[in-house]
């Protein structure tokens, strides 16, 4: 074979890995400490930045009534991907999506019109009623909730769940919002079997709800960031301890350049870090695109030979900065841990998200969907 033409493996500067070991672990974490209810994964936002067609069949094998997206476009994705699961759709769709073709998910409603198109473009399809119980986001309000089932009771669609959303239960310090919340569930509740529905699927609980509350009403608990093995419980040890996770997301990069600068050198745009004294740096190809944020400029670390390393002068758009005086015989290629598993580490998500007081969501979040991504057991 001419050798141009030979198959030859493509080298990626940075990747994401994902755990399977360690989804396989939250969840069945989750589904202890909730015998009585079902875990469904929640895949919206690029699966919280671990990737949608990566983690997709990792969560189809856990046998789980839903996996739960945002959109439409998500849920084609998945469809698309051969995920058997059923797949709940939480999110509003233009109800001019519903026409192209019959759908084959599931769909929260909370307003008429969108109840209308179902009914004449996905006739016979199961929704979950979303109610707001004190959000005050989306939701059908709990006032108008008999009128508004008595309006669909006359149209083609099959009411198979009640859902909310829980607006504050990683509260440290009170439940009263969310006692409130499921005061007002119940009611709701109650509601729906006035009107002769009797809801297969009664869910309210996203990842922080699953560490604070348990209540015999509910039997399904959509578990988003807590599936990926990060607590949505910033600020109480006590509540952290109740369930032990494995943040399944690992950021790696290289090492592409090392140089000597002399002291009183600048680094980075607008020169917010001055050498102090001769210091030996590396150069590492990705920044804020990539989702290292930039406000970790020179208060952000990465490891090296696992050793912290900190990050100076302002990260670039693609290109970031870090002192590797403290380490002798680093070479180019040396593989760099951007952001770690490992909960303990400096450079752990939750640990990097709160040195700049940010949240953990928006950290993955923000990770490039660009970015290479591999499964690792």
């Amino acid at each position: 074979m001419i050798p141009f033409l030979q198959k030859r493996k493509y080298h990626h500067l940075n990747t994401v890995e994902l755990c399977t070991s360690a989804l396989i672990f939250n969840h069945n974490a989750l589904k202890k400490l909730h015998p009585n209810s079902a875990i469904c994964p929640v895949l919206k936002s690029n699966a919280y930045g671990h990737g949608l067609k990566e983690t997709a069949p990792i969560f189809d094998s856990f046998n789980a009534p839903f996996i739960v997206v945002d959109s439409l476009y998500e849920a084609y994705g998945l469809y698309k991907a051969n995920i058997k699961t059923q797949i709940l759709i939480l999110g509003y769709t233009h109800i001019d999506n519903y026409k192209v073709k019959k759908l084959p998910f599931h769909f929260a409603l909370f307003d008429l019109e969108t109840a209308h198109a179902l009914s004449e473009y996905q006739p016979g399809c199961s929704v979950h009623i979303f109610v707001d119980t004190g959000m005050h986001r989306e939701g059908v309000k709990l006032s108008q909730l008999p009128l508004f089932l008595k309006k669909i009771k006359t149209l083609n669609i099959r009411v198979v769940g009640l859902a909310s959303h829980f607006a504050d239960a990683d509260n440290p310090v009170s439940q009263e919002n969310t006692s409130k919340q499921i005061t007002h569930y119940k009611a709701a509740l109650s509601v729906l079997k006035d009107a002769g529905i009797d809801p297969q699927w009664r869910h309210i609980s996203a990842s922080g709800g699953a560490f604070k509350t348990s209540d015999d009403t509910f039997n399904m608990i959509r578990a988003g960031i807590a599936s990926y093995g990060i607590s949505p419980l910033a600020n109480s040890d006590n509540d952290n301890k109740k369930i032990c996770l494995r943040p399944a997301l690992t950021l790696k990069t290289h090492v592409i350049q090392i140089k000597s600068i002399p002291k009183d050198a600048q680094v980075g745009y607008n020169g917010t870090y001055i050498a102090q004294e001769k210091r030996t740096i590396a150069i590492l190809p990705l920044g804020y695109y990539e989702g290292l944020n930039r406000r970790l400029s020179n208060k952000g670390v990465v490891q090296v030979r696992g050793i912290d390393c900190p990050i100076i002068g302002n990260i670039s758009m693609n290109i970031t900065t870090i002192d590797i005086s403290h380490i002798p015989e680093v070479a180019i290629g040396d593989e760099v841990v951007v952001f770690s598993n490992n909960p303990t580490h400096k450079n752990s998500i939750k640990n990097a998200a709160k040195s700049i007081t940010m949240s953990p969501y928006e950290m993955l979040v923000k990770l490039a969907e660009s970015t290479h991504r591999e499964v690792t057991l």
